[in-house]
């Protein structure tokens, strides 16, 4: 059993780790999840330490401590940016066909931070695309042009084509 656990905390870890270097999410799960599947393969990995049937297990072993451990250390910060970085929905727009919805929220980060407007396109499931960015900004000039481009503060940006804008 300790085996299986030392392989399937490897092999979790490592396509985590590789899939957050190597890829270009246009859409990613939110921060909390990532931090979980981490953790799980951090957990399962201290399972694994008891498999010493050979080097390479007491090698995965030592990898998937290290990298779960790395991972999940960092995303806990993105998690801890969700508590620290207040996001207040001010606003909330559909495109003319309602095949988009984008939320608009105004974030502060305290006292020495000036204010931002963040544009989060809803997709499937929990999954969330952040499209506009802007900081020094406090309102949301929204324009929809047609059915897939829209008008915000003056930045036009085609959703079909997964044009985003970020200040």
């Amino acid at each position: 059993m300790a085996r299986r656990y030392n392989l399937w905390s490897f092999y979790l870890c490592l396509i985590f780790s590789l899939s957050l270097v190597f890829s270009d999410w246009s859409v990613a799960p939110p921060v909390y999840i990532l931090w979980i599947f981490a953790l799980v393969a951090f957990i399962v990995g201290l399972f694994g330490f008891e498999d010493k049937t050979n080097k390479w297990s007491r090698v995965r072993s030592v990898f998937t401590f290290i990298v779960s451990s790395l991972l999940s250390l960092i995303l806990f910060l993105g998690v801890l940016r969700v508590f620290l970085i207040a996001e207040d929905l001010f606003e909330t727009t559909y495109s003319p066909d309602h095949n988009y919805k984008i939320e608009f929220y105004l974030t502060n980060g305290g006292a020495t931070t000036s204010f931002g407007v963040l544009g989060k396109l809803d997709g499937p499931l929990w999954f969330e695309k952040t499209v506009y960015d802007d900081y020094r900004m406090d309102h949301a000039d929204v324009k929809w042009i047609n059915n897939h481009m829209v008008s915000i503060n003056n930045h036009i940006l085609d959703l079909k084509k997964g044009e985003t804008y970020s200040k």
